[in-house]
């Protein structure tokens, strides 16, 4: 797989893995943005450019070379291969967020990969941050209208999932509106 790329500079292999998640081939991102990572915290010195002025001081060496899409992707292709991980996937996504916070498609990937770990709550409060820092965002408005807004609860002084909430609400999910 990784020789299909017929490439060792992490730049390419990080927009090769980018691209991969973006077609939905996650194992193929995965392992590309993998090795993009591995050759970013062996390099000693960064030759890009873009690599440098992207990063921050006090982060380790590695994470500083490496451009926040590289993580952003690496959890989405994580999650999506390894629903399970979900959690670990979205502490990637956290470290693009702290790099580029001004950047939709991170918050995005967040919201997706609490999506296929079945966390919606966590899930909306990401496209909510993401709103609040970009109210703009085209795609994350997309996303947030995608998702919905959940309705009140029929009782809304008892808990969602009281079970006379739960059915009274599947009752009147049935019942015809007229």
């Amino acid at each position: 797989m990784l020789a299909d790329a017929e490439t060792v500079d992490p730049m390419e292999l990080t927009r090769l893995g980018v691209d991969a998640a973006k077609k939905q081939h996650f194992e193929r991102g995965l392992i590309l943005l993998s090795e993009a990572y591995r050759i970013f915290s062996l390099e000693r010195e960064v030759t890009s450019e873009a690599v440098r002025d992207a990063s921050w001081e006090n982060e380790p060496e590695a994470r500083r070379r490496a451009p926040g899409v590289t993580f952003s992707y690496y959890g989405l292709c994580l999650a999506c291969t390894t629903s399970t991980r979900a959690v670990e996937a979205a502490k990637f996504c956290e470290i693009a967020i702290q790099k580029e916070p001004t950047r939709a498609e991170h918050y995005v990937n967040l919201a997706r990969i609490w999506q296929v770990g079945r966390k919606r709550q966590k899930m909306v409060q990401a496209l909510d941050r993401g709103l609040a820092e970009l109210p703009r965002s085209t795609p994350l408005i997309a996303l947030r209208r995608e998702v919905g807004i959940r309705g009140t609860p029929p009782l809304s002084f008892l808990p969602r999932s009281s079970k006379l909430n739960t059915t009274i609400g599947k009752i009147l999910r049935r019942r015809p509106k007229g």
